[in-house]
């Protein structure tokens, strides 16, 4: 099956989801290599003990990295599927955006530094864009033939 312009453009939402995700690595890269997450946890929670310290910076990196890792490779196959006209993409997806968004939510209400937070958040407005398109009126078959 052939995907619709709308799937097409969905597709490239979700390719575009990927490459955002990698750049929201980079930013953690660099944020860490300039210690600026424990920086940060250590100005918002003075007093604490360095092995706190360490263990909770060592835990906000793994969760992330872990979860841009999850992002990075839903992306990519929910854009393959996409690509193919595999319709449940369209579930897959609005229930990847919603877990993002609340993700998005919580990361933002943590002690993140906030150039980490706002670029893990850029990969949310594709995740918009996507579902926009996949539920759009034209990316059906039979929307495209009545």
């Amino acid at each position: 099956m052939q995907p619709t312009p709308p799937i097409r453009k969905a597709t490239v939402a979700m390719y575009t989801g990927a490459a955002l995700t990698l750049v929201a690595v980079l930013a953690l890269v660099v944020d860490q290599s300039g210690g600026g997450l424990a920086r940060h946890l250590h100005d918002t929670y003075p007093g604490r003990a360095p092995g706190w310290l360490s263990m909770t910076t060592a835990s906000i990196a793994t969760y992330l990295y872990a979860l841009y890792g999850a992002g990075f490779v839903l992306w990519l196959w929910m854009a393959r599927k996409a690509g193919k006209g595999t319709r449940r993409v369209r579930i897959t997806a609005t229930a990847a955006f919603v877990v993002g968004s609340v993700l998005l939510v919580y990361n933002f209400t943590q002690p993140h530094p906030l150039m980490v937070t706002a670029t893990g958040a850029l990969p949310c407005l594709s995740g918009l864009a996507a579902v926009a398109l996949l539920w759009a009126g034209r990316s059906t078959r039979k929307s495209v033939t009545a």
